[in-house]
C-alpha cells in the first residue's frame, strides 16, 4: 500500500490505489486544503524517515548493499550470531522509536491511546523530535506530502527483510533459529505499526483531500 501511494505522489499521472480508484497526482499538490495536526504528522513522518536511515545504515553494514531479499546483498556468508543479534538489537531500537509515537502522538493522530513505553524509548524520541523542530515551519501540507514520499520510499527497507526472513533468503538462513525468529517478531510489528498508525491517518488524509478534489471538478464542469 505504501508503494503504491507513493507512486500517487510521484507520477505525473498519479497512479491506482486499487484496480478501480485512481488517485491523481494533483489531489496531493491541491492548495487550499485543511488536514487536522499537520505539524505533529510531519514531526511523526520526519523522526521515522530518520530512524529508516539509520536502519538502513544498519543493514548495508550486516548484510552489505543491495536488496536482501532477492539475494544480492554482498558479504552474506560473513552473518554470525554476533553479527546477527547487533542487526535484532538495531530492530529493537527502531521499535522503540515506533513505541515513543503511539505514547507521544496517539491522541493527536487520532488513532487512540498507546501504551507508554520505556522511558529510554522516550529520551530518544525526544532528540529526534527537536533535531526537526528546530527554526522548521511544520504545519505545512507541502512539507506533509514531501516527508511521506520520503518515508514510503524508506519504508521499503522493511518490506525487503520481511520478504527476506518469511522466504528463508540467503540473508536470514545464516541466522540462528532463535534470533531469525526474533527478527521476525519485530519487522512484523513494524507491518502492524504502519498499518495501524501510519497508514491510518494518511488514508483518512488522503480521503478528505479526495473530496476537495472531486467537489473542485464538480465547480469546474458547472463553469
Amino acid at each position: 500500500m505504501m508503494n503504491l501511494l507513493q507512486i500517487t505522489m510521484t507520477s505525473a499521472t498519479g497512479g491506482y490505489l486499487t484496480p478501480r480508484l485512481h488517485i491523481p497526482f494533483e489531489v496531493w499538490s491541491q492548495g487550499g486544503a485543511k488536514l487536522n495536526n499537520v505539524s505533529e504528522k510531519v514531526r511523526v513522518v520526519a523522526i521515522l524517515s530518520s530512524a529508516l536511515e539509520d536502519l538502513q545504515s544498519n543493514s548495508a553494514e550486516y548484510f552489505g548493499a543491495g536488496n536482501v531479499s532477492s539475494g544480492m546483498a554482498m558479504g552474506i556468508g560473513s552473518v554470525g550470531r554476533k553479527e546477527a543479534e547487533a542487526w535484532v538489537a538495531k530492530l529493537e531500537d527502531f521499535s522503540a522509536v515506533c513505541d515513543g509515537i503511539e505514547a507521544n502522538f496517539s491522541k493527536k493522530l487520532g488513532i487512540g491511546e498507546g501504551l507508554l513505553p520505556k522511558k529510554n524509548a522516550l529520551t530518544g524520541l525526544a532528540k529526534r523530535i527537536d533535531k526537526f523542530t528546530n527554526g522548521k515551519n511544520l504545519d505545512s501540507p507541502t512539507a506533509y506530502v514531501q516527508g511521506l514520499k520520503s518515508l514510503f520510499q524508506h519504508a521499503q527497507l522493511l518490506d525487503e527483510h520481511t520478504q527476506a526472513v518469511l522466504t528463508l533468503s540467503p540473508a536470514y538462513v545464516a541466522f540462528p533459529a532463535d534470533v531469525r525468529v526474533a527478527s521476525e517478531h519485530r519487522l512484523r510489528r513494524f507491518s502492524e505499526f504502519f498499518s495501524t498508525v501510519v497508514l491510518s491517518f494518511v488514508i483518512r488524509d488522503l480521503s478528505q483531500l479526495l473530496d476537495k478534489y472531486v467537489k473542485k471538478c464538480e465547480k469546474w464542469l458547472e463553469e
